[in-house]
């Protein structure tokens, strides 16, 4: 066939294929790396690329609170392995696994920067999910959106810009509900790298907070038994080893620490009552709901179809089996959880992570029912509005994070005042932290001095002599307290304890700054006696 090409018609010209196709070649080209952008694989690395980037610049820009000087000093390298366990970390209130982690990076330095080594576990959490997916392509759609809705969660950028164990907790419920969801769908433990991302999520999930520990049981325990009620041995078997071994881990380190665990807790700061658990969870699931709208509506509409499926045209499927067992796990976790809280306080939202875990991983079961019934074209805009969808989250949580209750509040406006006048007098302190100090374990006597100067020396500020009484003659002299949050100094208060340790009584400009304060008189010429 001879093709003859007519001026002004050019591609449009379909009885000449060659010429039709020359054209459109071009702008498909253009158009394949936003395509594979648009895939799932491409939004789920450009999301949580991005949601690195932002916790490594958070991880630098936030400063340290109370817990996090407690984990840097119970961690840090001149203590020998064997005596920070004896002394440090099997007397404290959770097991030692990230305490161990921690003095494993203490070659990181100071807090900003050992805080990458939640950068570290995200990876491995993210190389776990990637080996579950991989050796189960059903759930690669259930995969992303997991990916979405954490990075797009308040709880992700807080947890994982401090020095505490709670971003782990996060990472092994992810890929432990992941992995469980998997042997669902395969009726199967998989291959050998999907295996050792559920024994590693299972062993880790069961030994790095209490209260993770027991929201994974409660998650584990429906597979389980739905896998028993159907005599499905191998399916069985596969969902049952891991959290057998771990938690065999858990009950011999909660033999030794169990009894210290009663005993710091008997007077405890977290507040008692069902209300302040019903709160807890509450806000725990409806910020985890809202963190993503787009991937929240989209769940919402899948799980509809789950709904029809299952219903209408009476389809059963494997990923709705999966999710059901998850809500039922969640609602034993929650009554679990209160049932507890009523007898020993052990709940805010917080701690936890491992229902925020379960939600995500249901919205992204029911966020993949929906996926799954559209068109290609459908599909990329989905992607593209859920990836643009946790980008508020991210941000609003990046913000929190960066502002979230810190020591670096009050320093700074110390460092400033004391910068005003270098003969300027600092007094800081236990004196004002004896609500702290006092509370088990003995390693809180030890970190409040030790947080003090490690802003101090961080700030620049020169802290006055132990023991030291005196009042600058030329300068200011400022007293500064931190973590006041429950002694609730004022400047009455302050003079009391002052005239206690033995000062002169002086006039005092009280100022509260956070959850601290600072109280500063004149120089000493210029005092007057009251």
């Amino acid at each position: 066939m001879v093709c003859l090409h007519r001026p002004g018609i050019g591609p449009r010209n379909r009885a000449c294929p060659e010429h039709f196709r020359s054209s459109v070649l071009p702008f498909t080209a253009a158009l394949r790396p936003l395509a594979a952008l648009l895939s799932l694989r491409g939004v789920t690395i450009a999301v949580l690329g991005l949601l690195a980037m932002v916790l490594v610049w958070a991880d630098l820009q936030r400063g340290p609170w109370y817990d996090e000087f407690y984990t840097q000093f119970v961690a840090r390298p001149d203590l020998s392995w064997g005596q920070a366990l004896r002394e440090s970390w099997l007397p404290d209130n959770h097991p030692p696994l990230y305490y161990a982690l921690a003095r494993l990076t203490a070659f990181l330095g100071a807090i900003p920067y050992h805080r990458l080594l939640n950068l570290m576990l995200g990876v491995l959490a993210v190389a776990g999910g990637v080996a579950v997916v991989r050796d189960v392509p059903k759930l690669a759609p259930a995969g992303t959106a997991l990916a979405l809705a954490l990075a797009a969660n308040h709880w992700t950028l807080i947890t994982g810009t401090e020095l505490r164990s709670y971003f782990l907790s996060l990472c092994a419920t992810a890929v432990l509900v992941l992995g469980l969801c998997a042997i669902r769908v395969t009726g199967s433990a998989g291959g050998t790298a999907r295996r050792v991302a559920y024994w590693g999520a299972a062993l880790v999930a069961f030994n790095t907070h209490i209260v993770t520990s027991l929201t994974a049981a409660a998650l584990v325990a429906p597979f389980l038994v739905a896998a028993l009620a159907r005599r499905n041995w191998r399916e069985a078997r596969a969902i049952a080893a891991a959290p057998l071994a771990a938690g065999v881990v858990l009950v011999a380190v909660a033999a030794v620490q169990l009894p210290l665990w009663l005993a710091n807790t008997t007077a405890f700061w977290i507040t008692p009552g069902f209300d302040q658990a019903r709160f807890a969870i509450y806000w725990a699931v409806v910020r985890t709901a809202e963190a993503n709208l787009v991937l929240l509506a989209g769940a919402l509409a899948g799980a509809a179809g789950l709904a029809g499926d299952l219903l209408l045209r009476r389809k059963r499927s494997a990923q709705t089996g999966a999710l059901a067992l998850l809500v039922c796990g969640v609602g034993i976790a929650i009554a679990a959880l209160v049932t507890l809280h009523m007898l020993r306080p052990l709940l805010i939202e917080k701690y936890l992570v491992g229902l925020v875990a379960a939600e995500s991983m249901g919205l992204a079961l029911a966020f993949a029912r929906m996926f799954q019934g559209l068109h290609a074209r459908g599909r990329a805009i989905a992607l593209a509005l859920a990836a643009a969808g946790s980008v508020p989250g991210m941000m609003a949580g990046t913000g929190a994070a960066i502002f979230h209750t810190s020591w670096f509040a009050s320093g700074r406006a110390v460092a400033a005042e004391a910068a005003l006048c270098p003969g300027t007098l600092v007094y800081a302190g236990p004196m004002w932290n004896d609500d702290v100090t006092g509370l088990p374990p003995h390693d809180n006597a030890r970190v409040v001095p030790f947080a003090y100067r490690s802003v101090a020396d961080t700030l620049g500020i020169r802290l006055a002599p132990d023991g030291s009484r005196a009042l600058s003659a030329r300068c200011p002299t400022i007293f500064w307290g931190e973590h006041d949050t429950r002694h609730r100094f004022d400047a009455a208060r302050v003079k009391q304890r002052l005239r206690a340790a033995g000062f002169p009584d002086v006039p005092l400009t009280f100022t509260r700054i956070g959850t601290g304060w600072i109280a500063v008189t004149p120089p000493r010429q210029s005092a007057l006696p009251r």
